[in-house]
């Protein structure tokens, strides 16, 4: 039991270290956003595993309902594979059909040595025939407890620290306008040269707006379904749409109006002129 106790610890320290991955300081990683969210959904549609592992080791250890135990075990592996299946699609939607398949594979792999260990417990034993429940319970209810409790801090430390770090392509753009009486039309090049420092966060982007400019960066969160932008104005005109094509039928005025708006959530930051959006 204690091999099982040890693989459990490994199991629950990998889903913690894929679900904050995004957000660690270090060098982009276009993995790291999929593997957090597939941790996610473990901390989340996982948690309809705990009572049917917790029946699982009650068959597992009832005389009267040791003739149940094999088909119960098939029963908690075909639902294990369900949400399993929601893990996969958020493989799929975050990365693609490759982390997909993987996935799949993997699963596959855990199944196939799951499987077998229920099918070879007679109907007289009373000894416990797959330590699978056990990780079922303890791995989903730690993902969700260190969902909760880790997860918005770290979105909060990867937010400021992307901020902190635009602060030598915020200089040099400024260098730009006291050279040139303006702003730089465009930053787009192959080598972006300044990095937000994030994991999870591929680079800065920047756009003229009016006689200023926008600086803004995508950050990944724990809101499902919410996409958040961490925008720059140093005349606090921040301007964000949904869509490519609001811009090119709105002005600027028109974007910020409420019947225009296409971001359900806008907050400001501790640090000046940073403003985030959320989006739906």
């Amino acid at each position: 039991m204690m091999t099982h106790a040890l693989r459990i610890t490994a199991v629950t320290a990998f889903v913690t270290l894929c679900m904050l991955l995004p957000f660690l300081p270090g060098r982009y990683d276009s993995l790291a956003v999929p593997l957090s969210s597939m941790a996610q959904v473990i901390g989340t549609a996982g948690l309809v595993l705990v009572p049917v592992a917790l029946v699982w080791i009650a068959v597992d250890r009832s005389q009267r309902l040791a003739r149940w135990r094999r088909s119960f075990a098939i029963l908690a592996l075909i639902i294990s594979s369900m949400v399993w299946a929601v893990v996969c699609l958020a493989a799929v939607l975050q990365s693609g059909l490759a982390l997909g398949c993987g996935a799949i594979a993997l699963w596959g792999y855990a199944a196939w040595r799951a499987w077998p260990k229920p099918t070879r417990v007679s109907a007289g034993t009373p000894e416990i025939s797959s330590a699978l429940p056990y990780y079922l319970i303890v791995v989903p209810i730690a993902a969700a407890l260190l969902l909760l409790a880790l997860v918005r801090p770290a979105v909060e430390f990867s937010r400021n620290r992307a901020i902190r770090n635009s602060a030598p392509l915020i200089a040099a753009i400024e260098q730009y306008h006291a050279t040139h009486g303006r702003y730089p039309m465009s930053l787009l090049a192959g080598l972006p040269d300044y990095h937000p420092g994030v994991i999870g966060i591929p680079q800065y982007h920047y756009e003229p707006n009016g006689e200023a400019y926008n600086l803004f960066f995508e950050q990944f969160t724990y809101r499902i379904a919410t996409h958040e932008f961490v925008m720059y104005n140093p005349r606090d005109e921040h301007i964000m749409s949904a869509h490519a094509g609001d811009r090119l039928q709105h002005t600027p005025e028109e974007l910020n109006q409420e019947w225009t708006r296409s971001y359900y959530a806008l907050h400001a930051t501790p640090h000046p002129h940073w403003k985030y959006f959320w989006f739906d």
